[in-house]
């Protein structure tokens, strides 16, 4: 396996299906393994994932926890630890690859390099259509303009070539990122003490990555593509503004390499 792709995953197995469905459809078939990083131990995903096995066409796991409040940061790290591959690609549970995501974050693998992409937010109208009838093949442009999709300019695919892959400053979304593994030990991987919603996880990594002097980041905008479907947003402005202050006090501290991660 070139890669592992892992999908932080919670109660949602209509979007899990096409989620998998769509990595069905990579045009990088072999090369990759599926973990499914649960942040909870019900039954059923296991029953649903046994039955969809027979027609997927990637090595898929399936990794749980019991359901003890928000604790994906701990989900993930197990998943780390069993990744057969070297490169680290990361998706939510909420979120459907293109079909060239996998093939385009194997061809800018590089070492230290920390690739991070953007999403599509998808209108309500267009998201149900695409739960209810299970055809990824509905997200293209002429879509998401008539479905009143958000940042339709993140689902345009244009693949230009690597070196005008510029380094930049840009910030994480943890639905669409890869990093190697070396780094994410470098940094004893996700800080579990973000156990509360809100988006404070992925931010979190970015700062500590930074620390490392050997990675830099490349943006996979235009080439690695995910199109997020649309739900509630799960936490408040005040869960938002707390992680946020959390984090700062963090960084004041200064511990790259965090306490309560793939290593206690």
């Amino acid at each position: 396996m070139q890669a592992s792709v892992i999908i932080s995953y919670y109660k949602n197995l209509t979007q899990l299906q096409v989620l998998l469905s769509a990595l069905n459809a990579q045009t990088a078939l072999g090369s990759f393994e599926v973990m499914i990083s649960e942040d909870d131990d019900s039954p059923s995903t296991n029953a649903f994932i046994q039955k969809l096995k027979p027609g997927l066409r990637f090595p898929v796991s399936h990794i749980q926890q019991p359901d003890e409040g928000f604790r994906k940061c701990k989900a993930l790290n197990s998943s780390i630890k069993l990744a057969a591959s070297d490169l680290l690609i990361f998706l939510d549970g909420d979120c459907i690859p293109h079909k060239k995501l996998v093939a385009q974050y194997l061809k800018a693998q590089a070492p230290g390099a920390v690739l991070y992409g953007r999403r599509v937010m998808l209108s309500k109208s267009l998201s149900s259509l695409i739960l209810k009838t299970g055809n990824t093949r509905l997200l293209h442009l002429i879509n998401l303009l008539i479905y009143g999709c958000r940042r339709i300019e993140d689902g345009i695919f244009f693949p230009v070539p690597r070196f005008f892959l510029k380094k930049s400053d840009g910030f994480l979304l943890g639905c669409n990122m890869a990093i190697n593994k070396k780094e994410l030990l470098a940094i004893n991987g996700f800080d579990e003490d973000y156990n509360f919603p809100g988006g404070g996880e992925d931010s979190d990594i970015e700062w500590r990555l930074k620390k490392l002097p050997a990675v830099y980041f490349k943006t996979m905008r235009f080439r690695a593509l995910v199109y997020h479907i649309f739900h509630p947003i799960r936490f408040s402005a005040e869960q938002e503004e707390k992680n946020n202050a959390f984090m700062l006090e963090k960084i004041k501290l200064g511990n790259y390499y965090c306490k309560n991660g793939l290593q206690k």
